[in-house]
């Protein structure tokens, strides 16, 4: 059986791209239950070092602390999403890394994106470090 909605879309064919997954699991050598999950996203046909889809989650045994996810588009376009325990930010960048759009959990963020996007880089890279250090 098919399902047409609108001339020419076919809802029962398999549109979305198949992408192949690579994932490597860290675990805290200082905090037991503590782990990182790294996971990258590619195009079956790409290439392996320009992954679509970037994700890293910091995890302990009640849950995810803390998570990084990136997605690049074909025109060059980034768009990452940070999620921490108190704030969730969305970044939309262009292909030369200006910030496109922004938007904070936390709705006073949302009127100064450059320094809270720098925050939040920060605080992720701190987290990483401190979580092999």
């Amino acid at each position: 059986m098919t399902i047409t909605i609108s001339k020419g879309l076919n809802i029962t064919e398999k549109t979305a791209q198949n992408l192949a997954k690579k994932s490597v699991t860290f675990v805290s050598p200082r905090v037991q239950g503590l782990k990182m999950v790294n996971a990258k996203y590619y195009n079956t046909s790409g290439n392996l070092l320009n992954p679509n889809i970037e994700t890293f989650t910091i995890n302990n045994r009640d849950g995810v602390i803390s998570e990084f996810s990136s997605k690049r588009f074909q025109d060059g376009s980034k768009f990452e999403i940070y999620r921490l325990p108190d704030e969730i930010i969305k970044v939309l960048k262009n292909k030369f890394g200006e910030i496109k759009a922004f938007k904070s959990s936390i709705e006073q963020h949302n009127t100064q994106p450059e320094s809270i996007y720098e925050n939040v880089k920060n605080t992720m890279r701190s987290k990483t470090h401190n979580f092999f250090a």
